[in-house]
């Protein structure tokens, strides 16, 4: 069974920018499944024109949660198999948390903050790879069509203060979920550990701080947690840290 991994590009000493595609990858890597990547230049040629996705012997599969369920149903559930039906319940709330609400502030303080306009602005540049000349039309079109997202979504209808709280109170949470355990369920990381490394290791490894970066590395055990999963998953990348 030969997987193709479609994603992003590496950047800020992560797997990938994508918490999405930070988490599948982690994924592969930990079920121990063979896989090559192919790294994206623009738009991603997938049903849902977004990454990550995976040709897997010919068949192309988008969404991050529906390849992890397809390949643990095809594998024997090598990652979640010890998981009771009570405890994929709640991994599954609190991935939906992350992925659909904790997300959404994480694209406003990468994309839209006006008060770090600057960052945001290098920041689109170096993961979009969009030409000097062509960023002053390209960039805008961008910001514009995330803002008209998330006022769709619901947060980008609040001022900057409330929606950095929103996200604030999602870490909190994974917080005092979390504990003092090492992993979410037992000695060893499952799929809500990968989604919640992915995500807190985006927000703190940000090139520029905000009210979430800062409330977020307040967690310890949340910082400590993202290096454990970082360490199962991509050592090479701990040790470049360490060096």
């Amino acid at each position: 069974m030969a997987i193709t991994l479609y994603q992003y590009r590496r950047s800020m000493g992560l797997p990938n920018p994508s918490p999405f595609c930070m988490k599948l990858e982690m994924y592969l890597r930990l079920a121990k499944l063979d896989y090559t990547v192919e790294f994206l230049s623009g738009r991603a040629k997938s049903k849902t024109g977004k990454a990550p996705f995976i040709v897997v012997d010919g068949k192309t599969i988008a969404d991050s949660g529906l390849i992890i369920d397809h390949l643990e149903r095809s594998h024997g559930h090598r990652v979640d198999g010890k998981l009771t039906l009570a405890q994929r319940g709640e991994s599954l709330a609190l991935q939906r948390m992350m992925e659909e609400h904790l997300y959404w502030v994480m694209v406003y303080g990468r994309w839209l903050d006006p008060e770090h306009e600057a960052d945001c602005a290098a920041y689109i540049k170096d993961v979009t790879g969009i030409p000097g000349f062509l960023y002053p039309i390209i960039a805008p079109l961008i910001r514009r069509g995330l803002g008209k997202v998330i006022h769709g979504q619901g947060l980008g209808r609040h001022d900057r203060e409330t929606i950095y709280q929103f996200g604030i109170a999602d870490v909190a949470a994974l917080g005092h979920w979390l504990g003092q355990r090492q992993f979410g369920f037992g000695d060893t990381p499952t799929t809500v550990d990968l989604c919640m490394a992915a995500f807190i290791g985006n927000i703190v490894r940000q090139p520029w701080s905000n009210p979430l970066r800062v409330a977020t590395a307040k967690y310890g055990n949340l910082i400590a947690h993202f290096e454990r999963v970082l360490a199962a998953t991509f050592p090479e990348m701990t040790e470049q840290k360490a060096v």
